[in-house]
């Protein structure tokens, strides 16, 4: 018995060493990522059936009661550029990190409505009230994530790497519309009393906050990319990202390219 335990504990001293041979690296790391998000979320909407019966004193409650948030046809936002800061361990060939990224999305404005609604008044019949209303979304999308990578090591200063990560996603959205009435149009069909009731309804023309909401969301990211340690201590760092969570019943994800640089301590 007692040999027995004298072969345990001798097995145990020679295997100690190599359960902690592997190299572990702590390394930090900054990145720019052009980013282009996609998604099922729905523009504003202009509802003109609720401006039936117009006057110039219920005309101010029925615009506003007119946009409908998420009802109108897909957004398309721009490319945008975002950063991200991140530290981790190398281990192996493994890396597990945090990340801490902002990113952001607009849509450039976009027309919902060209055309006329009808006002009725004691002093006239009716005026026609010709109106150009654009709508423009903004997105501001913080991201805060842990991700694990496997390195591919061939021996030479390129590394290719894939990696997945999970984490939270808290955006902020904010949608926006644009009243404008055509005033050379509108003076044109009022003949002759457009001149006098221009000034009434130029108190109409404004800018609007339709939504503003923040929502915290499961996000998830997978990526693939190269890195080149062309110094010791620095690593420059080439990948493609693929960036989505559900946002308020909503499919969002991103493409996003990514160019970084990691120091290993």
């Amino acid at each position: 018995m007692k040999t027995t335990k004298i072969a345990l504990f001798m097995a145990a001293l020679m295997f100690a060493p190599s359960a902690f041979a592997y190299e572990i690296t702590p390394y930090v790391g900054l990145g720019i990522v052009v980013d282009k998000a996609n998604t099922s979320a729905k523009r504003v909407a202009f509802d003109r059936s609720n401006l039936n019966n117009l006057t110039m004193d219920n005309i101010q409650t029925a615009m506003g009661s007119a946009f409908l948030p998420n009802a109108g046809s897909n957004m398309d936002f721009d490319m945008a550029f975002a950063g991200e800061i991140t530290a981790g361990v190398k281990i192996d060939n493994v890396r597990l990190e945090a990340e801490v990224a902002i990113r952001s999305a607009s849509e450039d404005d976009y027309n919902i409505f060209d055309g006329n609604i009808n006002i009725q008044g004691d002093l006239f019949d009716q005026i026609v009230l010709p109106l150009e209303i654009e709508t423009a979304t903004t997105v501001r999308h913080n991201s805060y994530l842990f991700n694990m990578f496997y390195d591919f090591d061939f021996g030479t200063r390129w590394t290719p790497y894939v990696g997945a990560g999970i984490g939270l996603g808290v955006y902020h959205q904010k949608a926006i519309v644009d009243i404008d009435i055509e005033e050379e149009k509108f003076l044109a069909l009022n003949q002759p009393i457009g001149q006098h009731m221009l000034p009434m309804v130029q108190q109409f023309e404004r800018e609007m906050t339709v939504a503003d909401d923040t929502l915290y969301r499961f996000e998830w990211q997978v990526s693939a990319g190269v890195a080149y340690n062309f110094d010791e201590d620095w690593v420059l760092d080439l990948g493609y990202r693929f960036n989505s969570a559900t946002v308020g019943g909503e499919f969002v994800y991103a493409h996003e390219v990514k160019l970084g640089a990691r120091y290993m301590f």
